[in-house]
């Protein structure tokens, strides 16, 4: 830190312009530099006005891969107990494609059968590390979000036969989907519930 008082400065300001002197040049009219924000050899520049900031343009959707986006007209009729449409879930359909059939699955149904679903699922796990992180209460049971596959097509057909069959096929249906997952994609159904 500098402290000086008014006063010293001011001495010193005489000491040294009583022992250097500033020479002038000859002919050099220096009263052309008082203001040099006015030279004319630099280019006049007009004001800048404020311009509003530009506003981000929304990121592009993502352009899915064209096998998610396929149309599944040619999904065999959901019938329990077993069917063609588990071999095509398995083999035909993408996993996106079969993930956004869980969550449209679990959408159409109601709370009360979103509570049997969970309970199953807990029996199926059968391991207490992974099934006591599941959240409880009324979260765990709300609609999954679709739009985080949007324009993933799926089997609306089987959303509809879904809606018709009773709890405890529905469980079973909701079963031999989850056990057809690999590790991650199971992974993924876990990780909507914990």
């Amino acid at each position: 830190k500098c402290i000086c008082s008014f006063s010293v400065l001011a001495d010193l300001e005489t000491r040294c312009s009583s022992r250097v002197q500033v020479q002038q040049m000859p002919g050099i009219d220096y009263s052309k530099f008082d203001k040099i924000e006015d030279s004319d050899d630099e280019p006049q520049l007009a004001p800048q006005l404020a311009k509003p900031a530009a506003q981000p343009e929304p990121p592009e959707p993502m352009k899915l891969p064209e096998e998610h986006c396929r149309a599944l007209d040619d999904a065999p009729s959901l019938k329990l107990p077993d069917g063609d449409w588990l071999t095509f879930y398995q083999t035909k359909m993408t996993a996106p494609q079969r993930m956004q059939t869980l969550v449209h699955l679990w959408n159409s149904a109601g709370q009360t059968e979103r509570v049997e679903f969970l309970r199953h699922l807990i029996d199926l796990i059968n391991n207490p590390a992974i099934t006591n992180r599941i959240k409880g209460g009324q979260e765990v049971l709300k609609d999954l979000d679709a739009n985080y596959y949007h324009g993933v097509t799926f089997p609306e057909a089987w959303v509809k036969t879904f809606e018709g069959l009773q709890v405890d096929e529905k469980k079973v249906t909701f079963e031999k989907l989850f056990k057809s997952l690999d590790q991650q994609e199971r992974g993924l159904v876990l990780g909507t519930l914990m």
